[in-house]
């Protein structure tokens, strides 16, 4: 099979420019622009059409993130262009018809209708329904509109700051603008005006009268939203903040802030505070640890490491290393490595040895080789993952040899042996299958056998499928070992249990399509065939390339 169908098998993954189709849209478009169009046929508009409707909305790009697919920004700016849209949009706008307005507020943001901002401008003050309000507002976000000011004011109205969906495309605006309207906002009496210009300031960038406003902020606010300004004066690495923040230390309600902030000054005098007093116990507390860690300046993230090799720091404390990509620096290896070849913790040794993940220098080398050997299997898993990709003989030999001994082996290991097509460890991975009671090495061992069947395989790979109490990755695993021996037999047997798999989602049937699409065969092109029109984008573009390379 083609290596962009190996993707899909990995990944399930299709990019989509569309998303759906533009055809059907244009008709049905049309269709509301006629009819009284209720909230069902809206309703159903938004469900057949998301990645047209609603490429802003938060929802819409999350769901299609997670199917690994792409939103055009304005994916009807042609459709804008046609006749059915000039014909219809403004009497859609003007509808007294609520579904068929909030259907227009949404045509035009995703068509990139900049002629109707100040229409638009009204709406957000006149619109009566709640619903069409909100997506008037987020119509003139989506068109990047200058009018930060009005926006403002709509959000402080309509906008829930508890679970906010509407403020993250708010502050993808014009920084200028924006940074204008908290400074007009910013001393207002309302207390949701003060917080959203603190928001605000955090990502315009860092100015005297920046640094003025957040710092008497900081002064002269109640504590009960202190954290907002500082939590600004934090992501603009603000300097000089000492003599205002010893108080914050002393409150609940300011203190970790308060620590991160100090943490990202770029002043010395505020790292040195903070260092001193930070060391007053045996171990230092978590929320200087995490302040440490999570500096923008790099010689705190040196410091952090020097912290945790000493081991000063509290029981089954907790990093990720994600949150701190300067880690990965070529300015901090030698600090990671030193930190890796003097601690003793363990918890720091499984989190940390993922940093040297890809490299290959002699040091990191040595000390990726001597983790293999660490007494813990935490530790010597994230070892072993952190080789991915490295494919010298005396790494996989060592790996094979853990592979024989239960009390060494880690199943990490069989992803490198497959991802390097060692396919000589069959008899190995049987002894495992059988031995191994935890569904991680079931799931590992099935995972090998299925990438390199042997005919004595089938049995095994078939009494996986049909036991209900099989796994699900373990059974489509079983099922690809089937497809690798073109077991023609079992096509029926395949059919069946993908039936069953499909119940709540076409999406759940796309490995079994591939399966089949390997084994190849009249009856297995034909139950391929009749997901032609799956109602999941995915599997549609799924068939269509299996279809594609079919007699390839």
């Amino acid at each position: 099979m083609k290596k962009h169908i190996i993707i899909l098998i990995t990944f399930f993954t299709s990019v989509i420019l569309f998303g759906q189709n533009i055809e059907d849209f244009k008709k049905d478009f049309k269709n509301a622009s006629k009819t009284e169009f209720s909230k069902t046929e809206l309703n159903d508009m938004f469900r057949k059409y998301s990645t047209l409707l609603t490429p802003h909305s938060d929802i819409t790009q999350l769901t299609t993130s997670l199917k690994n697919q792409s939103i055009l920004h304005y994916p009807l700016t042609e459709f804008k262009e046609t006749d059915i849209y000039k014909n219809n949009i403004q009497a859609l706008f003007n509808s007294e018809n609520p579904n068929q307005r909030l259907l227009s507020y949404l045509v035009i943001a995703s068509a990139g209708d900049i002629n109707y901002e100040k229409s638009l401008l009204e709406k957000i003050k006149t619109e009566k329904e709640k619903g069409n309000l909100i997506w008037s507002g987020m119509t003139l976000m989506h068109l990047k509109t200058t009018h930060t000011t009005e926006l403002f004011d709509f959000l402080i109205e309509n906008e829930n700051f508890r679970d906010t969906h509407m403020i993250p495309l708010y502050f993808k605006l014009d920084k200028d603008s924006l940074r204008k309207t908290a400074y007009a906002k910013i001393n207002s009496e309302d207390l949701k005006s003060k917080i959203l210009s603190a928001q605000i300031l955090s990502i315009t960038g860092k100015n005297q009268k920046t640094e003025e406003l957040l710092l008497d902020a900081v002064k002269n606010w109640n504590y009960n939203i202190k954290g907002y300004a500082i939590y600004s004066i934090k992501e603009l690495q603000i300097g000089n903040l000492k003599e205002t923040f010893i108080p914050l230390l002393d409150s609940t309600q300011t203190r970790r802030i308060a620590i991160q902030a100090l943490a990202n000054s770029p002043t010395i005098e505020d790292i040195d505070y903070l260092k001193e007093i930070s060391q007053n116990e045996n171990s230092v507390s978590e929320d200087f640890l995490d302040a440490f860690f999570e500096s923008k300046n790099i010689a705190n993230v040196k410091y952090w490491l020097k912290l945790v090799t000493l081991n000063k720091i509290p029981k089954n404390y907790y990093f990720n290393i994600n949150k701190q990509p300067l880690l990965f620096s070529d300015e901090l290896l030698k600090d990671v490595q030193k930190a890796l070849l003097e601690t003793e913790n363990i918890e720091i040794q499984k989190y940390l040895i993922k940093v040297l993940a890809g490299r290959n220098d002699k040091i990191s080398e040595e000390i990726l080789t001597t983790y293999l050997d660490n007494f813990d299997s935490s530790v010597r898993y994230w070892t072993v993952d952190a080789l991915k990709g490295n494919n010298t003989k005396v790494i996989l030999d060592k790996l094979i040899s853990m592979l024989v001994k239960p009390e060494q082996r880690v199943v990490s290991i069989t992803e490198i042996l497959i991802e390097n097509k060692i396919d000589t460890l069959q008899t190995i991975y049987n002894e495992i299958n059988k031995t191994e009671k935890s569904l991680d090495w079931k799931r590992s061992s099935i995972e090998y056998l299925s990438n390199f069947p042997r005919e004595e395989h089938k049995e095994i790979f078939l009494k996986l499928l049909l036991n209900e109490k099989t796994d699900f990755a373990v059974k489509r695993d079983a099922a690809m070992g089937l497809a690798n021996l073109k077991d023609k037999s079992s096509i029926d047997k395949i059919i069946d249990v993908c039936e069953k798999e499909r119940i709540n989602s076409d999406y759940n049937a796309q490995t079994y399509l591939i399966v089949l699409s390997k084994i190849k065969g009249n009856k297995a092109k034909k139950y391929i065939e009749s997901y032609k029109n799956s109602d999941e984008e995915n599997v549609r573009v799924l068939v269509d390339e299996l279809l594609k390379e079919w007699d390839k």
